[in-house]
């Protein structure tokens, strides 16, 4: 297959693209350096990524970001980056890959826990988060053409925590992280929220 993966630059993103070019061809996208850069808060860019490559089999978005801020102290800025980038970025790159994504192909996107259990500090991150799956979860009722429109939920991934030397657990190697992403590339359900440590248990089975 031939797959778009945007954020391919970032932690997750690279373990993604190596474990995927083990079996396809991928594009690796990045904001200012990969095979491909592409700005996802610019809807032009995303249409000018889909002229540039064709015969697309499926997409993966790693990418989004929202900042951690406590509610009282969140600026514009914090609110306008959860709401530009990690919700209606990965909006419109779901509006725009509908239209050029090939029949029987894949759109995966990225969300978090945050969705649905929210922490202090995290209201703008669970408001882009739950934007997302709550499009998805519409786009199902909608979608013309038979392409697969999926969210994973990853956990922090271990070599960011320990990059950053935080006491977070349950964290999960960007390796393992990648398999899920593989994983979920290949099942033919649609409109779903994958659970990381969930997906981890049925592939390791």
């Amino acid at each position: 297959m031939k797959i778009i993966v945007v954020g391919g630059t970032g932690i997750i993103g690279k373990a993604v693209v190596e474990e995927l070019r083990k079996e396809h061809e991928v594009i690796a996208v990045g904001h200012n350096d990969g095979d491909y850069q592409m700005d996802i808060e610019n809807k032009a860019d995303i249409e000018k990524m889909f002229e540039d490559f064709k015969d697309i089999d499926g997409v993966i978005s790693t990418t989004g970001m929202a900042n951690a801020a406590p509610l009282y102290q969140m600026s514009d800025e914090d609110l306008d980056l959860a709401l530009n980038n990690k919700l209606k970025g990965q909006v419109n790159l779901v509006r725009v890959a509908l239209n050029h994504v090939k029949e029987g192909g894949f759109i995966t996107l990225t969300t978090g826990a945050a969705s649905h259990t929210p922490f202090p500090g995290g209201s703008a991150i669970s408001m882009a988060c739950a934007g997302v799956e709550g499009f998805v979860k519409a786009v199902e009722l909608e979608k013309e053409k038979n392409i697969r429109v999926n969210v994973i939920r990853p956990t922090m991934v271990k070599e960011s925590v320990e990059l950053y030397n935080l006491d977070i657990p349950y964290t999960v190697s960007a390796y393992d992280t990648a398999r899920v992403y593989k994983a979920v590339s290949e099942m033919d359900e649609s409109g779903v929220m994958y659970n990381m440590h969930e997906c981890l248990e049925i592939i390791n089975k």
